[in-house]
């Protein structure tokens, strides 16, 4: 009896768990967040002993769990795609990088009305912070990238005492 050996996936199979997980835990959480503020008086009711709202806080908690599950499972999904398609283990680092950039620009966002009192006398300083954030995981990939692509370089040439 001939079997269907037609894989709807193909190459993609080992990726598509990682894809999976990222995605739905995203969708999840902004589910989840599109529930909470929808409940009435939840914009305007203040967190007694604080200056803030009960939305704001909400935002910032589930944006704090949306920025670790695209942490957490993006680089899970840019190490399977290392792991997985061996010409482009050279580049998983540049996957990786972007969902620690993404994880980054998300905490920046879900926590700029929380901190923004902090920060009344140097607006400057929180974009400062988040910048010097995002720097050292970009020195980090580039560093990354350029050894990977110095190593397949069969042809490399390194000066010695003798061409002196």
């Amino acid at each position: 009896m001939p079997t269907n050996t037609h894989d709807p996936f193909g190459d993609f199979r080992p990726v598509v768990p990682s894809i999976i997980r990222l995605l739905a835990g995203i969708i999840v959480l902004i589910v989840v967040q599109s529930i909470v503020l929808g409940f009435p008086g939840i914009t305007t009711q203040i967190v007694p002993g604080t200056a803030f709202s009960i939305a704001s806080f909400v935002i910032f908690t589930l944006g704090l769990i949306v920025a670790a599950v695209v942490l957490k499972y993006g680089t899970q999904l840019a190490n399977v795609v290392s792991d997985t398609y061996k010409t482009y283990r050279a580049y998983a680092p540049i996957l990786a990088w972007i969902f620690q950039l993404t994880a980054i620009y998300i905490l920046y966002s879900v926590s700029k009305t929380m901190v923004s009192s902090f920060f009344a006398s140097a607006p400057w300083a929180y974009p400062l912070i988040f910048l010097a954030m995002a720097l050292i995981p970009t020195v980090k990939v580039v560093v990354a990238v350029v050894r990977a692509l110095e190593g397949q370089n069969v042809h490399k040439q390194t000066v010695t005492r003798d061409q002196f």
